[in-house]
This record gives structure tokens, sequence and C-alpha cells, in this order.
């Protein structure tokens, strides 16, 4: 009983701290008091010993090329990028990409948009992408990491929270970083 006494002591004697060193900082009325001594708190906690139970994990980047060798490849756009194609460019562009290797093509289709922007598949880059998850069924690929270099034909692969730049020729390579590239056999993250 002793033991649980002297620990609700400590208790309101940490949360009077909390009050009065939230109040001393510079704090006008009682709710930036509070605002502001649950912020430090959260701060204090995630520098703690214990920070890593009281935060968020941060995710791991690794640096990556990928090259993709497809027939045909549809990507979507999650954020606005730039694109250049020979002389011509597209700014601020959202939407998907679509490149037909076999037809030699490439299409650009707004989001939100019926407008459609074909042209003769050249060298195309791509900067500033952002794709969540990228999953391919039967694609060809070059994976090289600082540690790995995985080749594959008619394999699977999957990519995750990728961003960096693309580059399109009779392939397309992603240069930029990711959290994890896998298929059923192996794991980069």
């Amino acid at each position: 009983m002793k033991g649980l006494l002297e620990w609700k002591i400590l208790a309101a004697i940490f949360a009077v701290l909390i009050v009065v060193s939230s109040a001393l900082v510079g704090s006008t009325g009682i709710r930036d008091m509070f605002m502001n001594s649950t912020g430090n708190l959260g701060d204090w906690l995630s520098e703690s010993p214990l920070g890593s139970f009281f935060s968020t994990p941060q995710k791991v980047e690794t640096r990556v090329m990928i090259k993709l060798i497809a027939d045909n490849l549809t990507l979507d756009l999650e954020a606005p990028v730039n694109i250049s194609a020979g002389k011509s460019g597209i700014y601020n562009f959202k939407g998907s990409a679509r490149f037909d290797f076999m037809a030699n093509s490439s299409e650009f289709v707004p989001t939100g948009s019926d407008i459609r922007l074909n042209t003769e598949l050249g060298s195309t880059d791509i900067v500033g992408v952002k794709i969540s998850r990228l999953i391919l069924k039967d694609v060809g690929f070059v994976v090289t990491s600082e540690k790995t270099n995985i080749t594959a034909t008619g394999d699977d692969i999957e990519i995750y929270d990728f961003s960096g730049d693309i580059h399109v020729t009779d392939h397309v390579l992603l240069d930029g970083n990711v959290s994890k590239v896998k298929d059923n056999q192996w794991s980069i993250s």
C-alpha cells in the first residue's frame, strides 16, 4: 500500500511540474498551456531511451536502379511530375503514363480528364516520380542496389514507395529510392 501511495504522489508532482513549466515558458491561456505541455511531452518521449516505443517508425529507404523490360507498361504517377520527350515537355502532369514498346508509342492521360496525349516512343525522362505501390507480372528486370544485383525474365516484381526519376528508351529505368522491392524469392529493403 505504501508503494502505491508513493507512485500517486510522484505522478501528481510530475503533472504539477508539467503545468508549472508550461506556464513559465510563456503560454498565455489555459488551453495553450495544456497543448504545449502535451506537445513537449511527446517531444521528450520521442527523444528518451523509450522513444522507439512512443514514436512511429520511419520507413527505411534504399537507393536502387530498376530496369523493367516488358511489351507494354502503365505507371500511375501519384504526384505532379515534369516529362520531357525529345523537344516536347509536359509540366506538373499527374495521371498515368503508358508505354507500348511493341507499337513504339507513349500515352499520357491526366487524372480526371478525357484528354489523351499520344506520342511516338522516344527517349523520355520523367522527373519527381512518386509511386506507393507498383506490382508487375511476367516482366523482365534488373534490380541494382548497393549490395545486390538481381536479374530475371518473365517474373513478378513488387515495388513499394518509389521516389525518383524514370528514363524510358527501349525499356523503363527507375532510378531512386524505395522502401522495398521484392518477388516471391527475394526482398530488398
